[in-house]
């Protein structure tokens, strides 16, 4: 498979790690001359050029491409990149494929569900990826699981938990993973693990659990991230019923947060620096409510802070424009008092360091973005997908077995055969209602099953060749 992104930047370069590990020809077009100079470290073709330029996508191959990705930062260029992909495609018809166009928004505003039709209409996008349209569900599951370095959604309440095995974790240190889920009462299935200056794998029943090592867990409902992390030596703090949340910023993001936890029945306060955006909240159909108190002031003010009685709040989100005022507000927040803190962040790294601030969850709007796009390069097999950022090399994805699949009627460990493992298997019961079925190598698979597994990234195109067809 040929795939063409637009835009070596941080989505671009991550996309395109991930496809060329699983064994894909891609190519990355960029103007920048130091955005190409980092991307020539990876094993892709690499053309100095622009995306909205009929000759640059043309030297880059794309109509030999069933994929073009655009994934700069301007939403403009990646609309207009994707419609000029699909014209110089169907004028060429080299192939009698189709060519699937994925285009990174950062604007929610373009792709609202109201719209996202009419969007995919007038600009020829298949699939459309704005990161704020998906971040909230992340965070909040995050903060419910605050120690943890990673908390991604399979799907129907089943979650991958990717936590640091800390010294005080008597129970898993120095015990196999069969050991440990017989030690500790109800404790998930480990399904990944990396130890450091080690790559990842996905464990045996004899691997040995060290300290500092990161396991990847597969559970079922976010009431058993409290128990995983006490099994890992993590002290969590309570998780209130209806937490008190401080919000620093009335963004558009940051407003959609509120929104989120007053429909919850939570007590919000949202802090803002522009009295046009703190209106907006206020003068909002949900803001309407003795639930909110929205106030206009410097969020790092100390003085506003104390006043606020920010102590008493169980949880702060930073949801600003900047990175680096999002990391200062939140550890302000820590130092004042509140237990858990979360944030959303662009940059990746700077989330993976932010989440070692106390109790802290950061999330990256661009690691969301290229786990979404690659949910949509993979979308023959339908569910999720998730590359594990503090695991790498590992994928937690999600797919359904449809009417005539060819793995109907075998057992799983057919499935297996030593590129994946299956964690759960959601089934429909007679009652009508589904059941998850932790899954074992003998069962059998069924038409309707969705299945919760993890693979190798370079092992994942033979796993969409099992589960994609008849």
């Amino acid at each position: 498979m040929r795939i063409v992104i637009g835009g070596a930047g941080e989505v671009g370069r991550g996309v395109a790690k991930a496809l060329r590990s699983e064994g894909r020809d891609v190519v990355l077009i960029d103007t920048d001359p130091l955005a190409i100079k980092e991307a020539q470290a990876l094993d892709v073709l690499v053309v100095q050029g622009d995306a909205t330029i009929r000759e640059d996508l043309i030297e880059a191959e794309i109509e030999r491409a069933e994929v073009f990705i655009a994934a700069t930062q301007r939403d403009e260029i990646n609309l207009l990149s994707c419609s000029l992909a699909r014209d110089i495609f169907e004028t060429s018809k080299i192939n009698g494929n189709d060519l699937m166009t994925i285009a990174r928004i950062h604007d929610a505003k373009i792709v609202s569900k109201e719209d996202e039709e009419s969007l995919v209409r007038w600009t020829g996008v298949n699939h459309p990826v704005c990161s704020d349209l998906i971040v909230i569900k992340d965070l909040k599951a995050g903060l419910k699981g605050s120690g943890m370095n990673e908390v991604l959604s399979l799907g129907n309440d089943a979650w991958v938990a990717v936590v640091e095995v800390q010294p005080s974790a008597d129970q898993l240190i120095n015990h196999t993973t069969l050991e440990a889920e017989d030690k500790v009462d109800g404790l998930p299935r480990i399904f990944g693990i990396k130890e450091s200056g080690e790559g990842s794998k996905i464990p045996s029943e004899s691997t040995v659990i060290k300290e500092n090592s990161l396991l990847a867990f597969a559970t079922i409902g976010k009431h058993t991230f409290r128990r995983i992390l006490k099994a890992t030596g993590h002290n969590p703090p309570p998780y209130p019923e209806s937490p008190r949340v401080l919000i620093f910023g009335a963004t558009r993001l940051g407003r959609q947060i509120a929104r989120s936890y007053l429909e919850e029945g939570c007590r919000v306060t949202v802090i803002s620096e522009s009295l046009e955006e703190a209106n907006a909240l206020a003068g909002s159909d949900y803001g309407d409510t003795d639930l909110l108190d929205s106030i206009h002031g410097d969020p790092l003010d100390s003085d506003l802070l104390q006043e606020l009685d920010v102590e008493n709040h169980d949880i702060s989100i930073a949801a600003l424009k900047d990175d680096q005022t999002n990391i200062a507000v939140s550890l302000q927040a820590a130092e004042l008092g509140v237990e858990r803190t979360g944030m959303v962040l662009d940059d990746s790294q700077m989330a993976q360091v932010a989440k070692r601030i106390g109790d802290s969850y950061a999330v990256s709007r661009r690691r969301i973005a290229i786990n979404y796009i690659l949910r949509q390069v993979h979308s023959r097999v339908e569910g999720n997908y998730h590359l594990l950022a503090s695991v790498p090399e590992l994928v937690g994805m999600s797919a359904n077995i449809g009417p005539g699949n060819k793995m109907i009627g075998r057992q799983i460990k057919k499935l297996e055969a030593n590129i994946c493992r299956v964690a759960f298997v959601q089934r429909a019961a007679e009652s009508g209602s589904d059941s998850m079925i932790r899954a074992t190598p003998e069962l059998f698979l069924k038409e309707g099953d969705r299945l919760m597994l993890f693979s190798k990234v370079k092992d994942i195109e033979n796993v969409e060749n099992l589960l994609s067809g008849s």
